[in-house]
């Protein structure tokens, strides 16, 4: 049975990654389409910095998504501070309101957007996208800080308040270390899927806000081009660094921190 579980696993590993090898190896394709291999070659890098459209709807993304999450992260931190810390009556249905656009589809949260942007005539843009992505962004940082809050123990919280520290050195000596990883993870979360929206953008992006998975679809109806394996690519490197760079600043953290029992003494030294 066990052997049996371990080659479902790798089938399934194989089955994600071969999409993943497969742009990463016709980016440096010759052929101008299709995939026929016919040599290796750097021009769709070229092709891809040379295409400023494309490009300018990268930067678009990224500064949404970068609003987004921050934006996002920031109101989760709040909303688990609250129902955690100082919980009310009724804090379960808020935290059940935050979390409801989990459930509802993305084409109806994007119609009911458009609608409200179009009742108060707000120009569709920039603003009008990093709302939007609030909306499916702020549910999952909210559930992540509002787990990790949780888990930590609430006497350290007093014990800080018992020196004297204020309620904003709890938050930044206390508080804010014990929940780093949890704030970067909920952040880089709501980054991505901010990044990847292309529903919800659909509805809410206006003239010159064009998001790269918007500009991607279009490319896309007109045929696959290695332009956009080379950008895949490229996406693909740029999250691999920075899931290595928070690993790695993950596990120096974890190697500097003390642990493990302390010494025994030694016996030639002990009180007789």
């Amino acid at each position: 049975m066990d052997r049996v579980t371990s080659w479902i696993a790798r089938l399934v590993l194989v089955f994600l990654y071969i999409p993943i090898i497969a742009v990463i190896v016709y980016s440096f394709n010759a052929a101008s389409g299709g995939y026929r291999w016919t040599g290796f070659s750097l021009r769709w890098y070229g092709e891809l910095f040379g295409d400023t459209a494309l490009l300018q709807t990268l930067a678009t993304s990224a500064i949404v998504g970068v609003l987004a999450a921050s934006v996002a992260t920031v109101i989760g931190l709040l909303a688990a501070i609250g129902l955690v810390r100082y919980p009310v009556k009724g804090s379960a249905v808020v935290l059940g309101a935050i979390v409801l656009p989990l459930i509802v589809p993305e084409i109806v949260l994007g119609v009911a957007l458009l609608s409200v942007f179009s009742f108060l005539h707000v120009p569709l843009g920039i603003l009008t996208l990093v709302l939007g992505h609030l909306i499916i962004t702020l549910p999952l940082t909210t559930l992540i800080l509002v787990g990790a809050f949780r888990t930590l123990d609430p006497s350290l919280i007093e014990a800080a308040a018992d020196l004297g520290c204020t309620p904003w050195r709890t938050f930044t000596r206390v508080l804010f270390p014990l929940l780093r990883s949890s704030i970067i993870a909920s952040w880089l979360l709501a980054f991505t899927v901010s990044l990847g929206n292309i529903v919800i953008s659909t509805f809410v992006s206006g003239v010159g806000s064009t998001t790269m998975p918007l500009r991607v679809y279009s490319l896309l109806k007109s045929g696959l081009t290695p332009e956009l394996n080379a950008l895949g690519t490229l996406l693909i490197v740029l999250t691999f660094v920075v899931v290595l760079s928070v690993g790695i600043q993950q596990m120096r953290r974890i190697l500097a921190s003390p642990s493990g029992p302390a010494p025994a003494p030694d016996s030639t030294t002990a009180p007789r």
